[in-house]
């Protein structure tokens, strides 16, 4: 170790909450939070996708997932529909939930570009792939 690892993971520590609590502000108006967005977001990406895909994708247990998406469900962002295997459902997005996914996202993405502004690309670049990095050492 160079010295500078601590400092890297003492900076992450002191982001992650500020900016969670930032996100959750913003999401507050659509009854969300953080974890329910990044469903939203993954079952957006996916297009359809099961429980278990959803919580192969975040790196969580399957239980864990089961209330995130109730309460979309409950919210109207996302239908749930039966798998040719009956013990398979699907989650996609409702119509609902794509117009609210597509506001949050605009929404979000101008509060990105505030938090990144005067960062060139190449540093955010180089800045995520080492932390994809980090992620991949983690999980080896």
């Amino acid at each position: 170790m160079s010295g500078l690892e601590p400092t890297l993971f003492d900076s992450y520590r002191e982001l992650y909450r500020p900016y969670v609590n930032a996100v959750n502000l913003r999401l507050a108006k659509y009854n969300l939070y953080t974890t329910q967005w990044s469903v939203l977001r993954l079952v957006n990406d996916l297009n359809s996708c099961t429980s278990a895909e959803i919580a192969k994708e975040m790196r969580v247990e399957k239980p864990s997932i089961t209330p995130t998406i109730k309460k979309l469900i409950e919210l109207g962002f996302v239908e749930v529909t039966q798998g040719e295997d009956k013990r398979e459902k699907y989650v996609r997005l409702s119509h609902k939930g794509k117009e609210v996914y597509r506001s949050i996202q605009q929404e979000l993405a101008t509060f990105l570009n505030g938090l990144t502004e005067g960062i060139n690309e190449e540093d955010l670049k180089t800045t995520r792939d080492v932390l994809n990095q980090i992620l991949e050492n983690l999980f080896r």
